[in-house]
């Protein structure tokens, strides 16, 4: 950080002076420092950042290869480097830097990857800010939420809270997310993170337009009416609660109870692994609501045939053939219409972005905790010298 000094010192109007960017190659391709060297350095001419100083480093604290690069805002003038459409220059950048190597798109990689690896948060293992970052960045990737309430559920599975804070400050009203780390039995341990932290895309206005999509995405693709099928034909000879937890987990669901002190249960979500997307029970529909499952569980004299919905007739042989056939078509349409838009699609690139849905790539780094690590000398980038321009006559 001593390198950058000098240039936060011409322009102290730069509120946010330091950038941090992580590039992430995809795991198929297989780099040596040497080469992942060039690229950084290429990436860093290209963005714009060839004559500022900066500083890369190899990371694998997510169980893979990739690059932490970060650099200063001011130049040797005093003047602020364009930050205008960065995100979209970055993706560019990549994407060409993709074909002119022959390395694999990231498209879409990101979040399926890390699901498969995922773990619980360990906050005794340290690192803290890191596993929750990276716990809250794959699961918003790879599932479908409607609210706040129903990404922490989710969240809640892997020792991760989420929750909004409101105020104000001097009659300025502000509007934040924090997020923190669990321990197993689901209490919050260490100091919370505000969500500035992590990044723009882990903001309150960020994370309401990614539920307003997953809204749009649960209505168009029906994925309700699979999670609906599954809860039904599970209701029918509903039992305790431990058992009808069973039987959904069996079809890859997962059910999450919320009782008061006195026992009983006022709340319920249901997370299905399989389409990707969690549901608060009402959501689904009355007869799937909280109120409902506390009368089947905790009511013995409950009038089951009026709350247990009944399965749908079971398609003849003919209809399933023929509901095949229409699905067949309409993914061979919808493959012909992306295939001219595909090159355009490959946005993401190098850049971890994923399916997050949200331009602002970078996380702005002011922190000490990353200035900590051991930087390889390898790595190290000093400021080139500024090739003259010749004055015109």
């Amino acid at each position: 950080m001593q390198a950058f000094e000098p240039y936060i010192a011409l322009n102290s109007h730069v509120k946010k002076p330091v950038i941090h960017i992580s590039l992430n190659p995809s795991p198929k391709d297989i780099l040596s420092e040497e080469q992942m060297t060039v690229l950084a350095q290429e990436f860093m001419e290209k963005f714009g950042y060839g004559n500022q100083p900066y500083i890369v480093w190899l990371h694998e604290d997510i169980n893979r290869k990739h690059m932490h690069i970060v650099s200063v805002r001011i130049d040797e003038t005093g003047e602020k480097i364009d930050h205008n459409r960065e995100a979209i220059r970055a993706q560019n950048i990549c994407r060409e830097m993709e074909v002119k190597y022959g390395l694999h798109p990231t498209l879409g990689e990101h979040g399926e990857r890390e699901l498969v690896s995922l773990q619980k948060v360990d906050y005794p293992k340290g690192d803290v800010k890191v596993q929750v970052k990276h716990t809250a960045r794959t699961l918003l990737e790879c599932y479908n939420c409607h609210s706040l309430a129903e990404y922490n559920t989710l969240l809640n599975l892997y020792n991760v809270t989420v929750y909004e804070i409101r105020g104000s400050v001097d009659g300025k009203k502000y509007h934040g997310v924090m997020y923190g780390a669990l321990d197993d039995d689901g209490q919050q341990v260490g100091t919370p993170f505000k969500s500035s932290k992590f990044g723009k895309v882990f903001g309150y206005e960020a994370l309401q337009k990614k539920f307003a999509a997953s809204v749009g995405k649960v209505k168009k693709d029906n994925l309700a009416e699979r999670t609906r099928l599954e809860i039904i034909k599970a209701m029918q000879d509903i039992g305790t609660k431990e058992d009808f937890a069973l039987r959904l987990k069996e079809a890859d669901i997962e059910v999450v109870y919320r009782i008061n002190p006195e026992g009983r249960l006022y709340g319920i979500t249901f997370i299905d692994h399989t389409c990707r997307t969690v549901f608060n029970g009402s959501r689904l529909g009355k007869a799937f609501s909280a109120n409902v499952f506390n009368e089947l569980f905790n009511n013995p004299d409950a009038d089951r045939e009026r709350l247990i919905p009944q399965p749908e007739q079971e398609p003849s042989r003919q209809e399933k053939e023929t509901k095949a056939e229409e699905r067949q078509e309409r993914t061979e349409y919808r493959q012909q219409k992306n295939r001219s838009h595909h090159q355009s699609e490959l946005s993401e690139s190098l850049i971890d972005t994923s399916a997050l849905g949200a331009v602002d790539i970078f996380s702005i780094l002011m922190e000490n905790d990353h200035t900590r690590e051991y930087i390889d000398p390898a790595f190290r980038y000093g400021r080139k010298k500024k090739k003259k321009r010749r004055r015109r006559l």
